[in-house]
Formats: C-alpha cells, sequence, structure tokens
C-alpha cells in the first residue's frame, strides 16, 4: 500500500467548496475479525446542509489504487477540536 495514496486522499465526494478538512494522521484498530488494520484519520467540517462535523477514517481497499472511507462519527455544529482529541483517543 503506497503511503501516498493515504495520505493525499480525493475528498471530491466528500467535500463541497466551502467544508475542511483536518487530517488527524494515522490510526489502527482492530476488525471484527479480530485482525489488525491501518489507515488515516481526517476530520472534516461540513457546511453545506448546516454545520456537521465528521470523523473519517481512510483505508486502502484490497483492489490496488483505491481507498474506502468510513464515517466514524457526526456530531451537529462545528465540532473540529473536540473530535480531534476523540479521534487521538480511539484510534490509539
Amino acid at each position: 500500500m503506497p503511503d501516498s495514496a493515504v495520505f493525499a486522499p480525493d475528498f471530491t465526494l466528500l467535500l463541497a467548496p466551502e467544508d475542511e478538512a483536518h487530517p488527524v494522521g494515522p490510526c489502527s484498530w482492530t476488525n471484527r475479525m479480530g485482525r489488525h488494520e491501518s489507515g488515516h484519520a481526517y476530520v472534516v467540517l461540513h457546511r453545506r446542509h448546516g454545520l456537521w462535523t465528521h470523523v473519517y477514517r481512510v483505508v486502502a481497499d484490497h483492489r490496488p489504487g483505491r481507498l474506502l472511507a468510513y464515517l466514524e462519527r457526526a456530531v451537529p455544529g462545528e465540532q473540529v477540536e473536540n473530535c480531534i482529541a476523540w479521534t487521538k483517543n480511539k484510534f490509539r
């Protein structure tokens, strides 16, 4: 898995022009099958339909060159700092 693909994902489908993406950094977790996985976490402030702060986990797909984005948390309002802290605590 090339790191450059994970560090620079294309957020075209997730971000409107007025939205903000904040990279949190690498993250790791144990999946439901008990296997260790890793990816990168991002906190996104969406403004298009009211203020919402989302936490996304971006991982490499099993198909080369593809990434998957998982919505981990959705919080109403502008909660960027709180969501960054939550993400760092959850994905140590």
